[in-house]
């Protein structure tokens, strides 16, 4: 057997849909630690971020030869950040709703869903640097043409 941690990550990638186990386990053993940290800072708990690392590779695995992956470290990081959201609202969702009427709980969901979405989408912008937020909050939030906000931030209109 060789030493797959000599391997790049795309050479890793060719090998696993090849269905080579060994490819995955290096993988695995690669990135389990930055996905599990990732999830952690998303999670509430030490194994709500376990279950999203091990959904992420179990996907990984599942899905090995219909997905198409650039760049193995980002595929990864992007896919544990959206199962994190995903379990968030599934574990948002485990109140004892038994009580009440259904037309009430679909209301609720969607105004939990949409708070949700928008409290992530605010956490997402501030992560932006400043010029990226000012172009996305003049183009989605003030309606601005690509032209308006080039001129208003003095860049070029392919900048924007």
């Amino acid at each position: 057997m060789s030493d797959y941690n000599q391997y790049s990550d795309s050479e890793l990638v060719l090998m696993l849909k090849q269905d080579e186990h060994a490819a995955f386990t290096e993988i695995y053993y690669r990135y389990w630690k930055r996905l599990f940290t990732l999830a952690l800072h998303r999670l509430p708990s030490r194994e709500m971020a376990e279950d999203v690392v091990q959904d992420v590779f179990s996907g990984l695995w599942q899905r090995r030869h219909h997905t198409l992956i650039d760049a193995l470290g980002p595929y990864l990081a992007v896919a544990t950040r959206y199962a994190a959201i995903r379990q968030l609202a599934k574990s948002r969702q485990t109140l004892d709703t038994a009580e009440l009427p259904e037309s009430l709980l679909r209301a609720e969901d969607e105004a939990a869903a949409v708070r949700f979405l928008q409290q992530s989408m605010q956490e997402q912008l501030k992560q932006l640097p400043e010029k990226c937020r000012l172009v996305f909050d003049y183009s989605r939030n003030k309606g601005l043409s690509n032209k308006e906000i080039s001129r208003e931030l003095q860049i070029s209109e392919k900048a924007v």
